[in-house]
């Protein structure tokens, strides 16, 4: 250590202050260095007890743990919504071809109504045939 005190913004040296050889500042004030001290011990021990998690295998998984209930409940946030949503769309989309089926069949109705005739002697035509379609049947046996 030096007893060369660093110098400033103005280029004069820092009051109270020593330069190590690492180039930091020691406090001349006992009671500075001892708090000084403490507060080195207490960031010193943080990193220690970090590391030493970091190398934990119990520490490891209950983290991991807890980074999967975390994904899960984004996962499951985000199935309740697309499945909010395609349930909406299917129901408008059920409802639009209900309303297309339902005009459909009206039109078909009403088309239907103004084919009876030609239905009814179709009708009359498939009865006929399937009638003498049973008889050659019977009759060749």
């Amino acid at each position: 250590m030096t007893a060369d005190k660093p110098a400033g913004k103005t280029g004069q040296p820092a009051k109270g202050r020593r330069t190590a050889a690492a180039g930091t500042d020691i406090p001349d004030d006992p009671q500075e260095l001892a708090e000084d001290i403490k507060q080195t011990r207490e960031q010193v021990g943080q990193t220690v007890e970090a590391l030493s998690n970091k190398l934990d295998p119990k520490v490891q998984l209950q983290e991991t743990k807890a980074q999967l209930r975390k994904t899960a409940q984004r996962m499951k946030g985000r199935v309740s919504a697309t499945t909010g949503e395609v349930s909406s769309k299917v129901t408008d989309k059920a409802g639009t071809m209900g309303r297309q089926l339902h005009g459909t069949a009206a039109k078909a109705a009403h088309g239907a109504d103004e084919q009876r005739v030609p239905v009814a002697v179709v009708a009359g035509v498939a009865a006929l045939l399937m009638g003498a379609w049973i008889v050659w049947v019977v009759r060749r046996r």
